[in-house]
């Protein structure tokens, strides 16, 4: 039964991809083209926790290491939520500890006790480093969480200090975060709302998506409103220029600040080349910026399933210019996400 119904849904998201084809935001190709690397290359595997989710460059400990966020989220396994630290000297890993539990921050709803970490940020205020983490909690049956939230640590060694939570209705599907130096951030929510539907409806080209900005005085409103699967997000507070990874429409885009958490909408300036459901964003010690692709949808959607690899791209980003090139890609044998 549950093949037939597997069937059912396939055949109708196929109909309905086939009739939003033409959208001119759509991340869906019917086929998936071969995308193994022509060049020789050399790599490392560095082990962590299961279901890297995203990773950042802490410095808060006088050498150079990533804090990675991780969640097991496939239906089979037990969950298991984590933070590990690699050190970038010698690739060690180590599972950070915390002083509180995450899932005692609820006491008065146990549905609340699971928590699955996703997008992060590090930032440095005031002297004190943090942790910043997108958060869900409650786990629903289909699609999605009953709750969103952002939570704060204090970087330590090997532990992390619970500090604050960050709610509103706001974060409706929080996926990525960007901490500027004054405490204030930017959250991207991919879609209106967590539903097999609406992620449908959001990588076939519909703009249900935003961008959120949170200010400590002054709170929470929509910096950057329609956009069809938001994702990575940056801000360059240098030059008050926002970047972030438009999805859906298959581009990464600038645009200038005029103030916090307002954006000029007629700056957009995009990526010339196409990057299909681009998803976190960083940048590198030199300046450019670098983001993840997943260019066949159908088998993303599938790739929990370890029989089932997922084509996974790297893109490198002159911020200037925002010419894009190809740094790598595999067909998801080594990398299928």
């Amino acid at each position: 039964m549950r093949s037939i119904q597997k069937c059912i849904a396939y055949v109708a998201f196929s109909l309905l991809a086939i009739s939003l084809h033409s959208c001119k935001c759509s991340a869906v190709s019917f086929g998936c083209k071969d995308y193994e690397m022509k060049a020789a290359y050399t790599s490392d595997t560095i082990h962590t926790g299961p279901g890297t989710e995203d990773m950042a460059l802490d410095t808060s400990q006088g050498y150079p290491r990533l804090i990675v966020s991780c969640d097991e989220r496939r239906s089979h396994a037990q969950p298991n939520s984590s933070f590990y630290a690699i050190d970038l000297r010698t690739r060690d890993t180590l599972r950070f500890a915390f002083d509180r539990d995450p899932s005692t921050l609820f006491p008065n709803d146990p549905g609340l006790a699971d928590w699955h970490p996703h997008g992060i940020a590090l930032a440095r205020i005031d002297g004190t480093d943090y942790l910043y983490s997108v958060t869900h909690r409650g786990k629903k049956r289909g699609r999605g969480f009953r709750s969103d939230e952002i939570l704060r640590f204090r970087i330590g060694t090997e532990t992390l200090y619970y500090d604050t939570i960050f709610q509103d209705k706001a974060l409706k599907t929080p996926n990525d975060i960007f901490v500027l130096s004054d405490g204030s951030f930017y959250v991207s929510n991919i879609l209106k709302k967590s539903s097999t539907w609406q992620f449908i409806r959001g990588a076939l080209g519909a703009k249900t998506g935003n961008i959120v900005y949170y200010h400590p005085e002054n709170g929470w409103k929509v910096a950057l409103s329609k956009q069809a699967y938001p994702n990575g997000i940056f801000v360059d507070e240098a030059t008050q220029s926002l970047y972030m990874v438009h999805g859906a429409c298959k581009k990464v885009n600038r645009y200038e600040l005029t103030a916090p958490g307002k954006v000029a909408l007629s700056s957009k300036k995009s990526t010339p080349q196409d990057i299909v459901m681009g998803d976190n964003l960083t940048r590198d010690s030199e300046g450019y910026l670098w983001t993840t692709s997943h260019p066949c949808l159908f088998r993303f959607l599938k790739h929990s399933n370890g029989k089932k690899p997922s084509p996974s791209l790297a893109y490198r980003i002159a911020p200037q210019t925002m010419e894009a090139n190809l740094m790598y890609q595999n067909n998801g044998k080594e990398i299928s996400a």
